[in-house]
């Protein structure tokens, strides 16, 4: 997003710094910052007598109250200013609160302890963001700040010092800045007041950078020292599509910053006109573009960014409340998605809870290595009571017949036939109660190197493969996808990697069935090269980067991506095949005007 133009005037004195992070939601932005101190919080242990007990029961309870509201609040305005998706971190917000574990742990060491609400609180919601912060993986660390976020606002509450959500007493158009920057402060902020934002902690993968992305806020995360070396006032540029910030930048930072935030603007302009065109090479190969979504509701606009189906529907998303979703329910959200995306194809996941996305009541957060744990289709097998529910919710929502069933995370051919036959017994039952259930396709998720091995095997029993490239590549490289400490590690042009894409490929092909990746591979540019090179029949992806990946896949000779890819899988490191396309290809995707949208084309190493 474009955002503030003016040029800020460098104070005297002050020494210009670059810093390099992660480029967490593209755009550009320059202003003067405003650093934000998360304020320390001092608690005591009280050991009180059994008449002032019932006060402390009732000033926790109003805490909770008023947290509630205000977290309400927020999640209302996330809706409106966000949309649906990225209000689901404060619906997990309240369902933390009302959690019975956190309130009766509380409750219980003021009645039988004797102990103060705000000591209680500090020491229970404590544990909770502790056991998330030994998880060595950064979406947990994530998931503590937001328990953080409740804990300050708790605490808040008890001291009666006003609601947390107010106005900010900052000019418009600033760069927010800081160490951690919370979810609930993202929010409270108003339209405008905010032109970018910097953190020293934090991914991709946060909260504050789905909403910031959601939001059109330029954010660069990861910077480590930046909230040490900026001060209040200090003019600072963001560039969120690089993972570059400035701060007090000289006169030939701001003449670039200008320039390259004018041609973020007009290619973001320019990627509308692909949204009607044929994603189709030069030569005639054509390439199936379908969207990834987390909420029914996208489905409305998948088709506006020229997506033809949806490639992946994250079915979990539904269960991230306090209760589980009813068949009913479930029935009716994805009859809305399969309806309004009719005649088009839809496939939606079935249920992948563990790893990082923790479902209340079904997954636990104290495995010692949650994602290669009890997870995905292990949690759908082992509770068929959970799983034959929502395959139940599928069948009956298959009115149009262009639901596509994918089994994520499947190993080996015992995991497969056993969900195979979940679905065959819903069917049964169905039909036994008088129901028409039509046929469905199902497919199975190729995301761990078992899978490639058998997968010739695997083949002869499904109807679609759907390659996970982000699970794939992390349990064959062993590289923690969300670890900031070893980014470099994880390399999807590794020629391990694009060996096994290629093993998939041929072994589908020869069983008549087509491939689709819906991982992060399908946005980048070089990687979407290798990708149809190798014979992938479908990319699916966010509905925003559709219209670029089209760009590309009209730009090309598919005889000549394919002999590349040929070529790089002789290759015996990443290193060499990052220079091969860099050299042969890095020209032609800069002259198609993306490059501000995508990333900048590199060659990584």
């Amino acid at each position: 997003m474009t955002t503030s133009t003016k040029n800020p005037a460098k104070k005297k004195g002050s020494v210009r710094t670059e810093l390099t992070g992660v480029p967490a939601s593209p755009g550009f932005a320059m202003g003067s910052v405003f650093p934000v101190t998360n304020r320390n919080i001092s608690v005591v242990e009280e050991t009180l007598p059994e008449s002032r007990l019932a006060d402390e029961e009732q000033l926790f309870l109003k805490a909770v109250n008023k947290t509630v509201k205000e977290v309400t609040q927020i999640k209302e305005l996330s809706e409106s200013r966000a949309g649906m998706k990225d209000s689901l971190i404060f619906a997990t917000h309240l369902m933390i609160l009302q959690d019975p574990g956190l309130m009766n742990g509380v409750l219980d060491k003021i009645r039988t302890e004797h102990k103060n609400a705000r000591w209680s609180v500090h020491v229970v919601l404590g544990a909770y963001i502790d056991r998330f912060e030994q998880i060595d993986s950064p979406a947990m660390r994530d998931k503590a700040a937001d328990l953080r976020d409740l804990y300050n606002r708790l605490m808040a509450s008890m001291e009666d010092s006003g609601p947390v959500l107010e106005d900010v007493a900052f000019e418009d158009g600033v760069i927010l800045g800081g160490h951690e920057l919370l979810p609930s402060l993202l929010m409270s902020i108003k339209p405008g007041q905010v032109s970018g934002l910097a953190m020293d902690t934090g991914g991709r993968t946060s909260h504050v950078a789905i909403l910031a992305r959601s939001l059109q806020i330029p954010l660069v995360s990861g910077l480590r020292n930046f909230a040490a070396l900026v001060k209040s006032g200090d003019t600072v540029i963001i560039d969120g599509s690089s993972g570059r910030v400035v701060i007090n930048p000289n006169e030939e930072d701001i003449k670039e910053f200008h320039t390259r935030q004018e041609i973020f603007e007009r290619q973001r302009r320019e990627l509308f006109t692909m949204r009607q065109l044929e994603p189709m090479t030069r030569d005639g190969k054509y390439i199936t573009l379908h969207a990834n979504i987390e909420l029914p509701s996208e489905s409305e606009k998948v088709t506006d960014f020229g997506a033809t189906g949806i490639g992946l529907y994250r079915s979990e998303f539904l269960f991230f409340r306090k209760d589980a979703p009813s068949q009913d329910e479930q029935r009716d959200a994805y009859r809305y998605i399969l309806e309004t995306m009719s005649p088009c194809p839809v496939t939606i996941r079935t249920l992948d809870a563990g790893g990082d996305k923790l479902v209340n009541g079904i997954t636990a957060v104290n495995e010692s290595n949650p994602f290669m744990g009890w997870r995905s289709i292990r949690v759908c097998l082992d509770r068929q009571d959970i799983f034959c529910t929502q395959l139940k919710a599928l069948l009956l929502a298959n009115t149009k017949g262009n639901l596509r069933i994918l089994l994520p995370m499947i190993s080996g051919m015992a995991e497969l036939r056993r969900a195979k036959a979940c679905i065959e017994k819903c069917h049964k039952e169905l039909e036994a109660e008088g129901h028409k259930v039509g046929k469905v396709k199902i497919g199975a998720m190729i995301e761990v190197p078992a899978a490639v091995m058998i997968v010739d095997k695997l083949a002869k029993e499904v109807d679609f493969f759907s390659i996970g490239t982000n699970d794939l590549i992390q349990f064959t490289l062993a590289v923690d996808r969300t670890n900031e400490l070893i980014t470099d590690m994880f390399q999807p042009h590794h020629p391990s990697v694009l060996s096994m894409i290629y093993q998939t490929v041929r072994a589908a092909h020869r069983e008549g069935i087509p491939v689709a990746v819906c991982g992060e591979m399908s946005t980048d540019p070089i990687s979407v090269l290798l990708l149809v090179g190798l014979g992938v029949d479908e990319l699916s992806m966010t509905p925003w980067n559709v219209m670029s990946t089209k760009k590309i896949i009209r730009s090309i000779n598919f005889e000549d991506v394919r002999d590349s890819a040929l070529t790089v899988l002789q290759m015996d490191d990443a290193e060499s095949v990052n220079d091969f396309m860099h050299k042969k290809y890095a020209q032609t995707i800069k002259d198609l005007g993306i490059s501000s949208v995508v990333g900048q084309v590199e060659n990584k190493k």
